[in-house]
């Protein structure tokens, strides 16, 4: 099957004049009657003030006016309420503006940043514009010019003849240090359904992020794996070309990138970091190098691309050369789309009623929406084609080393066909009765009901391998173990055997947890999924247990 009948062309609006950012791009079900329209915050031009736009099918359904350039756009569920019904979440400034039913909800705001006493005593005190200038000209050597608040950073940016009237108008403003949003995601809470409910993860320009982190720079690119309640990975560069890891209290430092990047997407057990030296990188969650690819072209973005019902992880890159590639977790190149102008953003999902859509806009401002077919083949392109594919193997000729070997092992049969049976049943030995390096497909969800001190836990555990094929398992002889600090809780029971998992049925158990703390506070409980006659755990997860409400 040729490479360009993967794709059906669902749409193209080359007048769409649409000017965005990758993470400013989404898609949602905002009317919950399974029709998912199209989210683009759109940064506008000189004349055209930005705005939040909403496609349905083929054209425009509504616009809402922002008030400031967004940065990120973010649907998200933050209610258990019915009908199911997201909300769209867009920051701007120092601002979380969040909208419901395509109408403004409410408003947040990140809070302000302290004031330099230095600056604020230079505002204060000084007699003329000149020395008043150099002074903050001083300061701003001293601690770096986000550290100023914004009056401070228009008048260093402003030339000499313009200061004069710049301090006449702005005489009686006060010293305002906003904190701004840098960048944007969500992550889901217990549950890793489409309609969970999830939280913001929010960059900002003071070096933090709003999961309680600290950083050592301000984050640029931010992607979030795992569920809040459970365990979380949190990955995000840095404008000084840092790659960061985070999980739930700690960050730090992954490895030091050698170009500044273009865009991040974190994965399972790997980062795939675009640089801007044109080049697509794999890391472990180690920091330690898998692989790079050079393109042949500048990168201008780069989205996750995950086919459910085929089990299948890919990256879209953007290019600036107007092309769209895909490549897998390995590396390869498996499909490129063509278009006519440079790639600024990027978006794979369900548009509409179909589930494998990818949608492009264009440094032009143009929309195109193309269309996954059902029949496509992600089989890696071969690098040569032709006749040179099919040329004859050189095979090298006998060595007197191999000559040597081979005579060796003739005299030797039998000892070597015992090294052979003993390094068989070691490895037997190793797989039954010790650390065995594989690990089964499980995915644990847990989810805590009641308010206390009695506590209902539901654990929910499902066979994530493939549902059909050669690699068709079901998984038996599993069991769950609870561990706690006992003089927090008492759980019962505390294991609980799990029958036969058959491929993506999820079975759900229930524990007792009962608080015995007399100040009802709260503690965490570990869930450990053993396997019969094994030692070693294969999956343990975390379960944050809230407050208990003291009985009087």
């Amino acid at each position: 099957m040729e490479r360009h009948e993967m794709w059906l062309d669902a749409f193209s609006d080359t007048q769409a004049t649409i000017y965005t950012f990758p993470n400013c791009v989404a898609t949602a079900d905002l009317a919950g009657d399974g029709d998912y329209r199209l989210i683009i915050a759109d940064i506008g031009t000189g004349t055209i003030p930005s705005k939040l736009k909403v496609y349905k099918g083929t054209g425009l359904q509504s616009e809402v006016t922002l008030q400031d350039i967004p940065t990120a756009v973010a649907p998200m569920f933050i209610d258990n309420d019915s009908p199911r019904l997201p909300v769209i979440t867009v920051g701007t400034s120092e601002y979380i503006y969040v909208y419901k039913n395509l109408r403004p909800f409410f408003r947040a705001v990140l809070p302000p940043l302290q004031i330099n006493s230095v600056e604020r005593d230079i505002w204060g005190q000084y007699d003329s514009e000149e020395t008043l200038f150099e002074l903050l000209k001083n300061l701003r050597s001293q601690i770096g010019m986000s550290a100023l608040t914004l009056k401070s950073q228009h008048l260093l940016t402003l030339p000499q003849h313009e200061r004069h009237s710049f301090l006449e108008a702005h005489k009686g403003t006060p010293l305002v240090r906003k904190n701004i949003v840098t960048c944007l995601s969500t992550l889901r809470k217990s549950h890793n359904e489409d309609d969970a409910l999830a939280c913001l993860v929010i960059g900002t320009e003071n070096c933090e992020i709003f999961a309680k982190l600290t950083l050592s720079d301000v984050p640029v690119f931010l992607s979030t794996a795992g569920l809040f309640d459970i365990d979380y990975t949190l990955t995000c560069t840095t404008r000084s070309g840092q790659l960061l890891i985070g999980r739930r209290g700690w960050v730090s430092p992954l490895l030091s990138l050698s170009k500044p990047p273009v865009g991040v997407v974190c994965l399972d057990t790997s980062i795939i970091v675009a640089l801007m030296d044109a080049t697509l990188n794999c890391y472990s969650d180690k920091g330690c190098r898998v692989w790079t690819v050079p393109v042949v072209s500048p990168i201008t973005c780069l989205y996750r691309v995950h086919l459910r019902q085929r089990n299948l992880e890919m990256v879209a890159v953007g290019l600036h050369n107007g092309h769209v590639s895909l490549y897998t977790l390995s590396g390869e190149c498996t499909d490129t789309i063509f278009f006519n102008e440079p790639i600024s953003a990027l978006y794979f999902g369900q548009y509409g009623r179909e589930c494998s859509s990818m949608i492009c806009v264009t440094q032009g401002g143009s929309l195109h929406v193309k269309i996954l077919k059902r029949s496509a083949d992600f089989t890696p392109e071969l690098k040569e084609k032709g006749a040179g594919a099919m040329a004859k193997l050189q095979i090298p000729k006998k060595t007197k080393l191999f000559v040597d070997q081979t005579m060796r092992e003739r005299e030797n049969s039998i000892d070597a066909f015992r090294m052979k049976l003993a390094t068989a049943r070691t490895l037997v030995h190793v797989l039954n009765t010790k650390q065995s390096p594989i690990q089964e497909s499980v995915k644990l969800s847990a989810e805590v009901l009641g308010l206390g001190p009695s506590f209902v836990v539901r654990i929910g555990v499902m066979n994530i391998g493939p549902k059909s094929g050669a690699g068709s398992t079901g998984i038996s002889d599993l069991a769950l173990f609870f561990h706690w600090n006992d003089k927090f809780y008492d759980v019962s029971p505390p294991i609980i055997h799990v029958p036969f998992l058959v491929p993506s049925v999820e079975v759900k158990f229930q524990a007792k947890v009962e608080s015995i703390n007399p100040n009802g506070l709260a503690d965490v409980i570990r869930v450990i999924v053993l396997r019969k006659k094994q030692a070693q755990p294969i999956l343990v997860a975390m379960i944050n247990m809230p407050p208990s409400e003291i009985v009087f």
